[in-house]
């Protein structure tokens, strides 16, 4: 309604102004006749002589039927009639060929002249013998004209006020109901019920862009809560274990008086189990630090090359003691931009998880390349590999595949990786290697 309000407004001062355009525009038309007439009739006068004028303004008062819209008076230099259409010189027209807006009694118009007092634009010129001529308008016409464009903007305003509360009350009724929807899901997905989502037509407009985007923010939301819940979970059944250990020994050791080998060596199984603990929730902050994209550290240009080359040589002693085969083949000249510590994690997690399931005397390969304008980083090993359906799975925190259950790890370095990967806007693939499995980090060069 203020919108309405505020349009209407608008409209009327936009009439208002083309009706007071209008209104000049008619009244310099009248002056302009007025003075071309008086103008033409001081020639005749002048040329011709006063016979000749009184002719012309007799035919001229002839030649207009119905309401005459010229009026005439001329009069001698004594003030007596000699033709025309008004009885008397107005009061307050003078003879400086002026237009004047002059207000005309009835007593001044003849009596087969039609009752239409009122101001009339008018003319007064003083001729070369001393006598007075006049032309006036009637404005009857001009009224008319008035009458009619008020009558049109009226309509004009009326229609155009109505046409914008119509479509005002649509549109407000249109939006409303789609905002109330928005509304209800906010209220249902505040109650709790994160799986509701904004209902998008087929409109494809602002609302459901903005649909859109709420929707793929509560889907984001879901998904971190519900991880967040699965974390939870992971966290409490996987570090139940350590904290039992933990306390189960020192319980033990606390129950008779021990040698000093023996408390030593509690100490040192409990410092183990604490350094298990503290691994995995500093592998939890910066898997979080990496997912949120908060991670504090520098982040500049590095030289791959070099990094894959510090990481493969710490490996290569590892792979002498297992009697297998670590090869590392990276290409020159490799720079990604991003953080080195974290790729150096990244990497490292990939190799420990090769060397910790890939079998004696086998072969375990770190590469890097360039490839269809991307940096490819793999690392290639001949273990039991992972089955297709369960890859998305064992990149989820705290997921470690049944057979693995007896190996030490926290199921946590897949889900580090993923981060990471996501961190760098890099692909994380799980492709199999026929046997084994082959880990890529794909970056954009």
């Amino acid at each position: 309604m203020r919108y309405a309000l505020y349009y209407a407004l608008l409209i009327s001062s936009g009439l208002a102004v083309l009706y007071w355009a209008t209104s000049r525009y008619v009244d310099a038309q009248i002056a302009t006749g007025l003075e071309r007439e008086i103008t033409q009739l001081a020639k005749i006068d002048r040329q011709q002589g006063r016979e000749s004028l009184i002719e012309s303004i007799d035919a001229e008062q002839q030649s207009v039927s119905g309401e005459n819209l010229r009026y005439y008076l001329l009069q001698s230099a004594d003030g007596e009639f000699q033709a025309g259409n008004l009885t008397g010189w107005p009061l307050g027209l003078g003879v400086d060929n002026a237009v004047r807006n002059i207000w005309i009694e009835n007593d001044l118009i003849s009596e087969r002249m039609p009752d239409v007092d009122g101001y009339w634009p008018m003319i007064g010129t003083l001729l070369s013998d001393g006598s007075r001529l006049l032309v006036a308008q009637s404005v009857r016409q001009a009224e008319d004209l008035q009458e009619f464009i008020l009558s049109a903007m009226a309509a004009i305003l009326v229609m155009s006020v109505g046409l914008a509360l119509a479509m005002g009350w649509f549109l407000g009724r249109t939006f409303l109901a789609r905002i109330d929807t928005i509304n209800w899901t906010a209220e249902r997905v505040t109650a709790g019920e994160l799986s509701k989502r904004v209902a998008v037509s087929t409109r494809d407009d602002e609302f459901d862009e903005l649909a859109t985007h709420l929707n793929a923010m509560l889907d984001q939301i879901e998904h971190l809560l519900t991880g967040m819940r699965e974390v939870t979970d992971n966290v409490a059944h996987d570090l139940r274990k350590p904290l039992t250990r933990m306390r189960n020994r020192i319980e033990v050791t606390l129950l008779d008086q021990r040698e000093t080998a023996e408390y030593r060596r509690a100490l040192e199984e409990t410092m183990a189990d604490a350094n298990e603990l503290m691994q995995t929730f500093n592998a939890l902050l910066d898997i979080a630090q990496a997912e949120a994209g908060s991670f504090r550290g520098e982040w500049t240009s590095i030289d791959l090359s070099k990094l894959l080359e510090d990481i493969g040589e710490l490996y290569l002693d590892e792979a002498e003691e297992r009697s297998g085969r670590f090869e590392f083949q990276v290409e020159s000249g490799l720079h990604v931009r991003g953080n080195r510590h974290l790729l150096a994690q990244a990497v490292s997690n990939l190799l420990d998880n090769a060397f910790k399931y890939t079998p004696d005397n086998c072969v375990i390969k770190l590469t890097a390349k360039t490839a269809d304008g991307q940096v490819i980083i793999s690392v290639i090993d001949e273990g039991p590999g992972i089955p297709a359906r369960q890859r998305q799975h064992v990149l989820e925190r705290f997921v470690r595949l049944d057979p693995d259950r007896g190996k030490t790890g926290n199921g946590l370095g897949l889900s580090l990786v993923k981060a990471v990967a996501g961190l760098h806007r890099a692909e994380l693939r799980l492709d199999d290697n026929q046997p084994g499995l082959c880990v890529s980090l794909l970056f954009a060069a």
